[in-house]
């Protein structure tokens, strides 16, 4: 017998018992039905099936052979054959597909004499193996989260992959802790360097697959973490001393074995401070009985790795290396090559006395327990119906994405850098290398402000790089991304010189931001870091990576992961910069509390709403707890059908510029002090005085509680009078008022407008464009003031809803602040808020192309109306005014509605104060029958009343507004809620209400609020241990 004790190796291990005792005590174990107890104790079915068996049918319950679901009859005949014939214990399934597995699965089972348990590798779930099933991190990127209930919950929930499917053995998870970069075979597969971090998550994943019923195998003992070999080609060497075993390689297992693990695999190893002799550790006594089941008292079950691994198959043939396996303790032969030569092996080694019938007695036994405990006794067949979503499920896509958005890691951050602010000082560039097209990530972070795109292949030429170097030299910020990557250490995780050299070159003169999609100790191999401003570490190359770190990167996610291994000095195990979230995100309804199925109800609201023509197409957003998860359009931009809506293109938002424009630069200015809303018109807008709305209080007017009038058809005052007979307008029709303007409303053919006031040609005299071709005098606007002005106010007192008073206000806004309306809020609100799309006359920020067209205008401009305003006298002001002008699309709009949200706050800047948004946004007068806030609409006093202008659910801290055109925005702070609606319902014909009369806007809120899932506070299912991965003091 080798010998393996020393006293510093007894007082090593004394010091690790204690600590595991005292840990022990603190944590939860497994579950109340443990495996590991369950095998210590008797089990009469057990009992009853060994009294059954034969000498060989014992022996060959302890084979697990190798299955594949993809090579056809061959193979499955030679797998059918083993069962049939031999009775062997178990199968492991390796490459294929799921319903192919399921259904050789239920044959080889109804095969079996006693029912076979079905093992995986399954260490990033089952997709690690088959085809169109889930794949979760790597292990090395779930070191990164600082979470272990997560890591407990993807335990659980790849055990529930696994039941579906009739698998009972996942051999996970890798408790090998990394040290070594260049780990050619563990690497990505541990979950870091850190032995505490390791031991945490190795424990949390381990409790949850147990938790769900499937035994889990840690591995790879006594620790695979440091070598330089890949045990399937060649027998690696850990060549270190006693203690530093003790303190790394094995300290993972210690305390889980402590803590209830069922099932340890050993790996071909050479360890020769375990095993003087340097024997495989699969087939070393010192190692497997003396060290795993004596001294660290395993009870458990004891899996070898794959013996057709090149690392243990060089020195033994085929069959003995498994009866020297047995011989060694170990009690289940993983990928046995040769059942037949291994039984007899094994049987020599009984009759030569290595082996015993109690020890194979012992394993069988052993087996069939845990079989009892995975209910084979009571096996039913794989249902195959439904298979596909039972492996897909929406909880393990959520799982996915929420493991992602914890993991990616900040660690660089210069000047706090991130998440970016002031976007309307950056000119940004994003370089994607190792793509040719625009890929997932550019295309989220396009939605948070304009960013220009350039993408350069893997093995694009050194001249390539040079012109690409040129053309950004005109960028002060560029956002590079490294795609394409590689697994292999070898291959230098897919990092090419050129992308070495580029980033160097670039950020000498650039500030650059770097975002690695690849493994971290990749970040090593880049000169230069010094000089990047940011760097990110994204781990993988995937849709959920590059969805979540363009969110971190401009607030849309909080940064949180923490990097799980040493890079190099600059960046060492458990670097990371924790940031905020304070942009919008995007993400899936259910992950903020939403259900998608309900929301998908809006589909057929909308269908409906299409198909009876109460608008041609529209674009809908709903964002919650800071989320974008559900941004759809639908239809057509007219009832030609020739042009489908698109996510990006732009609509007219009518009224809802009162809120989107006129609002925020008043309550900006009254956190300035430069207004008080109780204050009258006259002292801030100087052509009000001396007028009947001199004394006029603010409030009252954003409340439309002033008396003033609703509105004034300036467009048909500019009418010469002498063109028409008596009335401009006539209520029934004739051959002289033969021109429909709406129900019941006809306008008098002959009329012309007055002389002097449009024109056809741009000029001096006719500056300020209505439409196409279409010019309005230069002194107009000063004339259609003076008309509001001088305006009769109401006699009675109360609610009316006026669009003059928020021409004014935009007029009041430009006098006190200095800027035209227009100019106040890009400057000051929409470039700041990466918010391109919204604004005034859009013609002049974009191709009429993207602009959906509202009216086709018979009467007034005589024209289609598309990029110019619908409204009338926002036309004739120049498509500048306070009640309507703005143009936008629903992604930006709702970039202001959450900032809405969070009290004025928005990507970092205060927009405008908290108590300022507390007192618009309430009632102004709370007390009367005016439902109105200050400018923002709210929901009736009664929800039972019909015909507001919100869902009779939204609470009564809600507010928003609607437009003429066809849009709504409504924002709920009780639900954390934001509601989009844009539409052209009045294309072609204004006179169209079908979307009013049908409540379309109103019936899709409604069902925003149906969708809402109840939400229970339940505590964690897991308790993280004690072990903190990241102590104060031990890392940086």
């Amino acid at each position: 017998m080798t010998h393996i004790y020393s006293p510093q190796r007894l007082f090593i291990i004394l010091i690790l018992l204690a600590n595991n005792i005292f840990v022990s005590a603190q944590s939860i174990p497994f579950e109340e039905n443990r495996l590991i107890d369950r095998l210590s104790e008797s089990n009469n079915w057990a009992d009853s099936i060994l009294s059954t068996l034969s000498d060989d049918e014992r022996i060959a319950q302890l084979f697990m052979v190798a299955a594949y679901s993809n090579k056809g009859t061959k193979e499955s005949e030679k797998i059918s054959n083993l069962v049939n014939k031999y009775q062997i214990g178990g199968i492991i399934f390796f490459q294929g597909e799921p319903g192919k597995q399921a259904e050789l699965t239920n044959w080889y089972q109804s095969l079996a004499k006693v029912p076979l348990w079905i093992g995986m590798d399954a260490e990033i779930g089952l997709g690690a193996r088959l085809k169109q099933t889930i794949s979760y991190p790597r292990q090395i990127m779930l070191g990164a989260i600082q979470d272990d209930d997560l890591i407990f919950q993807l335990g659980k929930q790849i055990g529930i992959e696994c039941q579906r499917l009739g698998v009972h053995v996942n051999f996970s998870p890798v408790m090998d802790v990394n040290n070594n970069p260049h780990n050619p075979v563990i690497n990505s597969r541990s979950f870091g360097e850190d032995r505490y971090n390791v031991t945490n998550k190795s424990y949390a994943f381990a409790s949850g697959m147990e938790k769900s019923g499937i035994i889990a195998v840690g591995k790879h003992f006594p620790g695979h973490g440091d070598t330089a070999t890949d045990s399937h080609f060649e027998l690696p060497l850990v060549d270190h001393s006693i203690e530093r075993l003790d303190s790394i390689e094995l300290f993972p297992f210690r305390y889980v074995i402590n803590n209830g693990l069922a099932g340890i695999m050993v790996s071909h190893l050479n360890v020769p401070a375990l095993d003087s002799l340097q024997k495989v550790a699969t087939l070393s006594k010192p190692i497997v009985t003396h060290l795993l089941k004596e001294e660290m008292g395993f009870k458990g079950l004891i899996f070898t790795d794959a013996l057709n691994m090149r690392g243990i198959r060089k020195f033994y043939k085929k069959g003995v290396v498994d009866a020297k396996a047995l011989v060694a303790g170990n009690d289940v032969l993983l990928f046995t090559e040769n059942v037949p030569i291994a039984v007899k092996e094994i049987k020599l080694a009984l009759k030569s006395g290595e082996l015993s019938w109690d020890q194979i007695n012992e394993k069988c036994l052993k087996i069939l327990k845990a079989k009892y405990w995975l209910n084979l006794n009571e096996y039913k067949p794989i249902d195959r119906n439904k298979l596909w979503s039972g492996l897909n499920t929406q909880q393990g896509f959520i799982l996915r994405r929420e493991l992602t958005e914890k993991a990616i890691t900040l660690v660089k951050n210069d000047e706090r850098l991130l998440p970016l602010k002031r976007l309307d000082t950056l000119r940004i560039a994003s370089v994607a290398m190792g793509v040719s097209i625009r890929n997932r990530f550019q295309e989220y972070m396009g939605r948070y402000t304009d960013i220009d795109f350039f993408q350069i292949e893997k093995n694009a030429s050194i001249e390539s790089y040079s012109q690409l170097l040129k053309k950004l030299s005109g960028y002060n910020l560029v956002i590079v991304s490294k795609h394409d990557s590689d697994l292999r250490a070898a291959k230098k995780f897919g990092i090419t010189n050129q992308t070495i050299e580029f980033l160097s070159e670039l950020s000498k003169n650039q500030k650059v931001i770097f975002d690695l999609f690849a493994n971290p100790y990749g970040l090593d191999l880049y000169e230069g870091t010094d000089r990047l401003k940011g760097i990110l570490v994204s781990y993988e190359d995937n849709i959920e990576t590059q969805m979540a770190s363009a969110q971190i990167i401009f607030g849309g996610l909080a940064s949180q992961g923490r990097l799980p291994v040493t890079v190099n000095e600059r960046f060492p195990v458990g670097t990371g910069f924790e940031t905020k979230h304070n942009r919008l995100g995007f993400s899936i309804p259910e992950q903020v509390g939403l259900n998608t199925l309900k929301l998908n109800v809006i589909d057929s609201i909308v269908h409906d709403a299409i198909k009876k023509k109460a608008t041609p197409g529209c674009q809908i957003l709903i964002a919650r707890k800071g989320k974008v998860v559900f941004h759809k359009s639908y239809g057509h931009r007219t009832y030609e059908g020739k042009v489908e809506v698109r996510n990006p293109d732009i609509y007219d938002l009518a009224s809802l510029t009162k809120i989107v424009a006129t609002l925020p630069a008043l309550m900006q200015l009254s956190d300035e002090g430069w207004i008080n809303v109780d204050h009258s018109l006259g002292e801030y807008f100087s052509k009000a005085k001396g007028s009947n709305k001199d004394t006029l209080i603010l409030r009252k007017i954003l409340a439309h509680e002033a008396r003033l009038l609703s509105y004034k058809p300036f467009q048909w005052e500019a009418v010469d009078s002498s063109s028409f007979d008596k009335d401009l307008f006539s209520r029934t029709f004739s051959k002289r008022y033969s021109l429909k303007v709406a129900d019941k409303l006809y306008l008098d053919r002959n009329y012309k407008f007055k002389e002097g006031i449009f024109s056809h040609e741009n000029s001096e005299e006719y500056p300020i464009q209505v439409a196409n071709e279409l010019f309005i005098h230069k002194g107009y606007h000063d004339t259609i003031i003076n008309q509001i002005l001088t305006s009769e106010l109401r006699k009675s007192n109360g609610y009316k809803y006026s669009d003059l008073g928020f021409i004014m206000m935009g007029e009041m806004v430009k006098e006190i602040s200095g800027e035209s309306l227009d100019n106040y809020v890009k400057r000051h609100l929409y470039n700041m808020l990466g918010a391109s799309s919204l604004g005034y006359n859009p013609l002049k920020r974009f191709n009429v192309d993207r602009i959906v067209p509202t009216q086709n205008d018979k009467f007034f401009r005589k024209q289609w109306i598309k990029a110019y305003v619908h409204d009338p006298t926002a036309a004739m002001l120049g498509g500048v005014s306070g009640h309507a002008g703005v143009f936008g699309n629903a992604g930006d709009l709702a970039k202001l509605g959450q900032m809405y949200l969070q009290e004025g706050t928005y990507g970092g800047e205060t927009y405008i104060s908290v108590e300022t948004m507390n007192r618009f946004t309430s009632r102004a007068y709370p007390n009367s029958e005016n439902r109105r806030g200050i400018g923002f609409d709210k929901p009736y006093y009664n929800p039972d009343e019909k015909g507001g202008p919100a869902c009779e659910e939204a609470s009564d801290l809600s507010f928003g507004h609607t437009g003429f055109t066809g849009t709504m925005i409504w924002v709920d702070p009780k639900y954390d809620l934001l509601y989009i609606f844009l539409s052209n319902r009045i294309c072609p014909d204004e006179a169209n209400t079908k979307l009013i009369d049908m409540d379309v806007r109103t019936k899709i809120q409604s069902q925003i609020y149906k969708s809402l899932i109840e939400e229970e506070k339940t505590d964690s299912e897991f308790i993280t241990m004690p072990f903190s991965p990241f102590r104060k003091g031990m890392f940086y």
